[in-house]
């Protein structure tokens, strides 16, 4: 049920994000605009990955729930950094936020190349 909600969720905010810098005029705007909000969604993913990570392997009962939650906000790019025997190690984590910073900055910032090159904009 959780994957079919996913697929059709993604493609809705690539879709909006789209038309969000699409509505930038200037190209300094475009990237300003795409850097920030890239950094932003990248940082907001790291925190609560890792939270959810950390209360899935520390804590049970019905935290559990909404902790898996917020670590799939981390499943394509937790595969990178492989499996772990045991408890996870403390460096897991600030990878992962890393990692999760620099993937998030990078979607936004193609979409955002996407928008320059569809409306032919130039830096000024």
């Amino acid at each position: 049920m959780l994957v079919p909600v996913i697929a059709l969720c993604i493609p809705i905010c690539l879709i909006a994000l789209y038309r969000y810098l699409a509505r930038k005029h200037a190209a300094r705007a475009l990237w300003r605009s795409s850097l920030t909000f890239g950094a932003t969604v990248g940082l907001l993913r790291g925190v609560l990955a890792g939270v959810g990570w950390y209360v899935v392997e520390h804590t049970g009962g019905p935290l559990q729930i909404p902790a898996f939650a917020l670590a799939m906000l981390a499943w394509p790019e937790a595969v990178v950094l492989g499996r772990h025997q045991g408890p996870t190690p403390m460096r897991f984590y600030p990878a992962l936020a890393l990692l999760l910073l620099v993937t998030s900055t990078l979607l936004v910032i193609g979409v955002a190349l996407t928008v320059q090159v569809t409306h032919g904009r130039r830096d000024a």
